[in-house]
């Protein structure tokens, strides 16, 4: 029996298309030339999840196994990541975090952090208390992202 998708209201579409602009922007004001996107992506799932298989990588991050295996290669040049054995299977690895790689991602946060708290700054009064009065729900809406399956392109927002 096929599942049928929740009606979305104009706000919550709404909602859903601000959020996407701010998505975006974040996206294109990124002042990183040493790092992608993607590997920055990659950098914040081993430090929220710890050290991973690459197959496991590649599922949660939606690319195939040999562009994840590019990709972790990459970051081992940089000193950002490296292959240790896996205590609970000799033949296989899983790639950590190194502390350089934990220092690349939190410049990263703290620039992402400055551009945001200075595009704040210019917004007025009532609109900074708007965005503050919704801090506990915008905190709720990522507090389990580990848990959701990945969001792709085109996927619908349901409340």
């Amino acid at each position: 029996m096929a599942e049928t998708a929740p009606s979305v209201t104009e706000e919550q579409l709404a909602l859903g298309q601000a959020f996407e602009q701010i998505v975006t922007w974040l996206r294109r004001s990124r002042r990183t030339s040493d790092v992608s996107a993607t590997a920055l992506s990659l950098l914040d799932r081993l430090d929220a999840t710890g050290a991973q298989r690459i197959t496991d990588l590649a599922a949660r991050e939606g690319v195939s196994q040999p562009a994840m295996t590019a990709l972790v290669n990459r970051l081992e040049e940089h000193g950002w990541a490296e292959r240790a054995a896996d205590p609970a299977d000799g033949r296989a690895t899983r790639v950590v975090l190194t502390e350089a790689g934990h220092e690349r991602l939190l410049r990263h946060r703290q620039d992402r952090t400055r551009r945001i708290v200075e595009r704040l700054a210019v917004l007025d009064p009532e609109d900074q208390r708007a965005l503050l009065a919704a801090l506990p729900a915008l905190t709720h809406l990522t507090a389990d992202t580990e848990a959701a399956p990945p969001v792709r392109s085109g996927d619908a927002f349901h409340a």
